[in-house]
């Protein structure tokens, strides 16, 4: 298995997955014309991280200056799939520029709703 780099552009984040060292990181504006269709290499590796390092850890960090509707439900999944398959094996930053309580809340939201503990990092963009 590969690691997957997307470089970033103005409407979509650069990711990087590196999967040796377990490491998934999205960064940047999310609002990409069809967000299914972007982030379907990420779930891709995603499926095949979790079939041949499904004992192994994964940390994500996602850094996001701005994410949309349907990026966001993208997003979800992918950290749903994630922490349902590697169980306790996952850890999730949640990175957000210090005046943006809206894109704060929404990793909340996500943490409650998936039931796990997000590490909150503010960042400068």
């Amino acid at each position: 298995m590969e690691s997957l780099i997307i470089e970033s552009t103005n409407s979509t984040p650069a990711v990087l997955f590196n999967v040796e060292k377990g490491i998934l990181m999205l960064s940047g504006k999310s609002l990409p014309e069809n967000a299914i269709r972007f982030f379907e290499p990420i779930d891709k590796a995603l499926n095949e991280y979790i079939q041949e390092y499904s004992q192994s850890l994964l940390h994500i960090t996602c850094e996001f200056e701005y994410i949309n509707t349907a990026s966001s439900k993208a997003l979800y999944n992918l950290l749903h799939k994630a922490t349902k398959a590697l169980k306790h094996n996952v850890s999730i930053v949640w990175g957000y520029e210090e005046e943006d309580e809206d894109l704060k809340e929404q990793g909340e939201d996500f943490a409650s709703a998936l039931g796990v503990t997000f590490e909150y990092r503010i960042f400068a963009a």
